[in-house]
């Protein structure tokens, strides 16, 4: 699947985050493709930054959430830190190592 055609929705609540949105969304966006890249398993993903209430006591600021649609099973990944740059490359690893998971899985049956 090229890039071109590859859909991801986008989900962004952080305020702080906002002038620099297209930049982690073109992060997230080039990531996800080349997993995609070569293979039919992936149809789409959607991406959502979030930060928790500010009444509530955390140890995080961020929270990133990636869901990526492979045929009738999701794989989601979901980073909470302090910094956001490190968060959402935690969620990205994380799906990119379940995907990887998943198709190994399918080739060993």
């Amino acid at each position: 699947m090229d890039k071109e055609n590859f859909p991801v929705e986008f989900n962004n609540e952080i305020d702080d985050i906002k002038k620099n949105e297209n930049e982690y969304y073109a992060l997230a966006v080039d990531r996800l493709s080349k997993l995609a890249e070569g293979h039919i398993d992936i149809s789409g993903a959607a991406v959502n930054f979030k930060q928790p209430a500010k009444e509530r006591q955390t140890t995080y600021t961020n929270e990133v959430t990636i869901v990526v649609y492979m045929g009738s099973d999701h794989i989601a990944a979901t980073e909470k830190g302090e910094f956001f740059l490190s968060t959402l490359d935690g969620a990205l690893d994380a799906v990119e190592r379940q995907v990887r998971e998943r198709r190994m899985q399918q080739r060993n049956y």
